[in-house]
């Protein structure tokens, strides 16, 4: 899966104070300027959910979703890349082209993914790693402990890169890869789905490297057992994106 079973995500990092509010939205090629805010064009459209309900939908969910493929695409054999995965579906959309070998080769010769006897069982990762090698390309990112699907439905309306970790047994509803219940597994998160009449957070579309879906829609109460309850981690760009 993602990170090594022997190291809990959720000791790495304090709980935010509340109401902290979200970085400034800076450029990639500029100083960041807290004092010059820069808001997104982020996407609008209005869509059909799978089960015919009426939704908006907030996110270049097309144009983020693009060539998704199931991970172990690297030369190492490595199979448990779902972060470093998530981390090449973030910095693809911040334009920069990488490959999962690229971001594998990176990884290994930065000491920012686990490697065991067993290529099957190595590229783990854990969210301080993704920081390290989002950064390491340009696209500077923190860690958020968040408290709602509302925190992270903000932040893909910002315009931010985001991975969360998530429990893949739930979020596959396979009760082999729930591994004890922890969050095992990382995606990225690409838009948020809400009820035209009322603005309630139905879902969320993700980039899924374990089955290789790009653009899948989640139901909320999904993601908040896979996601909120295994702790609401998430690594968020520093950064918005330019919507090409």
């Amino acid at each position: 899966m993602n990170w090594p079973s022997t190291e809990d995500p959720g000791d790495l990092y304090p709980d935010p104070p509340p109401d902290v509010p979200p970085p400034p939205d800076v450029g990639t090629d500029v100083e960041r300027r807290p004092d010059v805010p820069r808001q997104p064009d982020v996407p609008r459209r209005l869509d059909v959910l799978p089960d015919g309900r009426a939704t908006v939908v907030i996110g270049d969910v097309t144009g983020l979703s693009a060539d998704v493929r199931q991970q172990g695409d690297n030369p190492y054999g490595f199979m448990g890349t779902c972060g470093l995965c998530a981390c090449m579906y973030v910095l693809r959309g911040f334009g920069i082209p990488v490959t999962e070998a690229d971001v594998v080769r990176h990884a290994v010769e930065n000491g920012e993914c686990a490697i065991s006897d067993d290529p099957a069982e190595s590229g783990g990762t854990t969210p301080r790693m993704w920081v390290r090698l989002l950064g390491d390309y340009g696209v500077p990112a923190h860690v958020e402990r968040m408290r709602s699907l509302e925190q992270l439905a903000s932040r893909i309306e910002q315009g931010r890169g985001v991975i969360i970790g998530a429990n893949a047994g739930v979020l596959w509803d396979d009760a082999t890869s729930y591994e004890g219940g922890r969050a095992n597994h990382a995606v990225q998160v690409i838009g948020v789905s809400r009820d035209p009449t009322n603005g309630s957070i139905q879902g969320f579309y993700i980039n899924d490297s374990g089955p290789g879906v790009g653009g899948r829609f989640v139901d909320a109460a999904i993601v908040d057992e896979a996601w909120l309850d295994r702790g609401g981690l998430a690594v968020v760009t520093d950064i918005v994106r330019e919507v090409p």
